[in-house]
């Protein structure tokens, strides 16, 4: 005897409800497990950073006395980066902190945005449990070697990697069960299957091609790889995931031995991470951090102003000068155009400046950041491409220069033409402007501090951050503007920077094992040279295809993606790699302010609350223009990026 249908319907109804109970009590009871531990796991990554720091400093202290090293200063900094990112992924994870593309996915219905979400946890959480025992089985491998000064088992910290893996994928789990509950409540509960076959699908592909003895190589199977790659980002996997994934399935496609693939995801996380020359970008982080809490950066508006103010448009020129003195202790560009923007923003909301005008040029300001030195810009290209760190600081010296008095002659330019923009400022008297000049001395003393030791020998660039950080915080101190709990959010915030990245570099670890057993980047620098281009004609199409992409990515991953392809082709035609460092970074940029993704604009119009964003990204244009002059001119003028780097190396 068959039910009445409402009765089926309640039947149906409870059992939904049954299933969404129990769902919620398991990621509940991980969350209440995994919420201490990882407030336990924040405080160790934040003393591990300090003591990397604190280390550094130390040898190289007893070095310039001494002539001596402390021992192990290395492999104490590969060693702390291992443990800040591996033990740092799950607290990112857990707040679903991502570098992701956006871009397409916040146009989907909100059904369909938990439904990717469902299929990407579920095939990343595979993919991470993969990851996880391939790298435990490491620690048995690896029992009997230690490290070369130090004698420490190498085991113990690859089960560091093995241990943050592990509780990186339960939280993984605990989100694909967060968004099946978020499909079921929103009663698409068959989609389920749908997304269950999708991802066994594309774990089954390597294989099911095999079988059918398909054979593709070279630059072929590397476009249809990273065509998946695009098309998995673009609907709004994690792009850290993303590359690892397609590193993962494009490797068996290559190799078709699933031991040889499971072994490079047990080793190549570790290996990735463990990078003497990544320890650069923490200790920069943390030095700009610093100086922000420190309140260097209200000083240095102040000091610009005092001297720009009496012209038309003066703090709006103020702003960008500001910008390029912190971004000489800050290195990054979105905390460089936020950190500007408390200060100055308010300053010209009291003048009535045209809000196209102030937050253009504190976003367009807040690129310097990665180009006047030290650059996580530059740190990112010297580890794809080998360059030397210092060289590449060293010439972004005169271009960021140049590019910060084109913003500012364009801001002269712009309110003469239309003095309805803004008011003329007050003129400060002498002893006044020379008085601020103070302000601008910590920036003068940590500058010279990292980049003079630098060129002087002291200590290498590498270990210029941490010299910078721990200078940053004496200054600070000194000032008495640096509270304990300021201390404690700077090494939050960059031990939580530094995980997202190395996310990323992990994912292009694996990616990048796969470009190189296919040889593509080789290849495509053949194709391109044996094209018989003018070399200018190539370069110009790769400053497009850069344009392009910042208009739809990040620029961190849009840099680690695409460099390892286009450097050969560039080395091949005969570019300078530090000049085309120079180029690249100001074509990240481009791509920091350029709409729909531009980072900056997004940081600006939040900070400043009521001015609509496209208000932001119309008062850029004129910005991205001084841009692209500056693009000109380099191209032009190489020696403006290379005569220092040859002068001082």
């Amino acid at each position: 005897m068959s039910l009445p249908e409402t009765e089926t319907s309640t039947l149906s109804t409870l059992r939904v409800s049954s299933t969404v109970r129990v769902l919620e009590d398991i990621a509940g009871t991980i969350e209440k497990i995994f919420h201490p531990i990882n407030k336990k796991l924040s405080f160790i990554i934040c003393t591990v950073l300090a003591f990397m720091v604190l280390y550094v400093v130390s040898d190289v202290l007893v070095r310039i006395v001494s002539h001596r090293s402390l021992t192990g200063a290395i492999e104490i900094q590969e060693f702390a980066l291992v443990i800040i990112a591996f033990l740092g992924f799950t607290r990112e994870e857990g707040n679903r902190d991502h570098i992701r593309i956006d871009l397409f996915v916040n146009h989907l219905p909100k059904w369909v945005r938990n439904m990717l979400d469902n299929l990407f946890y579920l095939v990343v959480s595979v993919l991470f449990t993969i990851m996880s025992w391939q790298t435990a089985i490491q620690i048995t491998k690896k029992l009997t070697v230690v490290s070369f000064a130090l004698k420490i088992p190498i085991s113990i910290f690859i089960g560091i990697a093995a241990v943050g893996l592990i509780l990186l994928t339960i939280t993984l789990y605990k989100n694909f069960i967060l968004t099946t509950i978020e499909v079921i409540k929103n009663k698409k509960t068959p989609f389920l299957l749908l997304s269950f076959l999708a991802g066994l699908s594309l774990f089954l592909l390597p294989y099911y091609v095999r079988s059918i003895s398909f054979t593709m190589e070279g630059l072929a199977l590397g476009s249809v790889v990273l065509l998946f790659l695009f098309a998995l980002m673009f609907l709004g996997m994690p792009i850290g995931y993303a590359m690892a994934l397609m590193g993962y399935i494009g490797m068996l496609l290559v190799t078709k031995n699933g031991v040889a693939v499971g072994s490079l995801m047990g080793i190549s996380p570790y290996h990735s991470t463990a990078t003497f020359f990544l320890a650069v970008l923490p200790a920069f982080l943390i030095m700009g951090s610093l100086a922000f809490y420190s309140g260097i950066s209200g000083n240095l508006f102040n000091a610009a102003n005092a001297w720009l103010s009496r012209l038309r448009g003066g703090l709006a020129m103020s702003s960008v000068a500001g910008c390029a003195l912190f971004g000489a202790i800050c290195g990054d560009s979105m905390s460089t155009a936020v950190t500007m923007s408390k200060v100055a923003l308010p300053e010209m909301r009291k003048l009535k400046y045209d809000p196209g005008l102030a937050t253009g040029s504190l976003a367009a300001g807040g690129t310097l950041g990665i180009l006047i030195p030290p650059s996580i810009g530059f740190i990112i290209y010297a580890f794809i491409t080998e360059e030397s760190v210092g060289k590449l600081f060293v010439s972004g010296i005169v271009p960021g220069i140049i590019l910060a008095l084109l913003f500012i002659g364009m801001i002269y330019l712009k309110t003469k033409r239309n003095p309805d923009l803004c008011p003329r400022g007050e003129r400060f008297p002498l002893k006044e402007r020379l008085r601020s000049l103070k302000g601008i001395l910590p920036v003068i003393i940590l500058f010279g501090l990292v980049l003079g030791g630098m060129l002087i020998g002291f200590f290498s660039a590498n270990e210029g951050g941490a010299v910078g950080a721990f200078g940053a915080f004496i200054i600070a101190f000194i000032g008495k503007k640096l509270t304990w709990k300021n201390l404690i959010k700077s090494l939050e915030e960059t031990t939580a920077i530094t995980a997202r990245v190395f996310c990323l570099v992990i994912g292009v670890g694996i990616f990048g094992s796969f470009l190189a057993a296919t040889q593509i980047p080789v290849l495509l620098a053949d194709f391109v040279s044996g094209l018989g281009l003018n070399k200018y004609v190539i370069l110009a199409m790769v400053i497009i295809l850069y344009i392009i992409l910042g208009c739809l990515m990040n620029v961190i991953p849009m840099i680690m993606l695409s460099l390892p392809t286009i450097f050969p082709t560039i080395i091949a035609l005969g570019f300078d790699p530090i000049w085309f460092g120079v180029l690249i970074v100001i074509l990240m940029e481009m791509g920091q302010i350029t709409p729909p993704v531009g980072i900056n604009v997004f940081a600006i119009s939040s900070t400043a609350g009521d001015i609509p964003m496209q208000t932001v990204f119309k008062g850029i244009v004129p910005f991205f223009i001084c841009m692209s002059i500056m693009i000109i001119i380099l191209i032009t003028f190489p020696q403006l990026a290379t005569f220092l780097p040859k002068l001082l190396y």
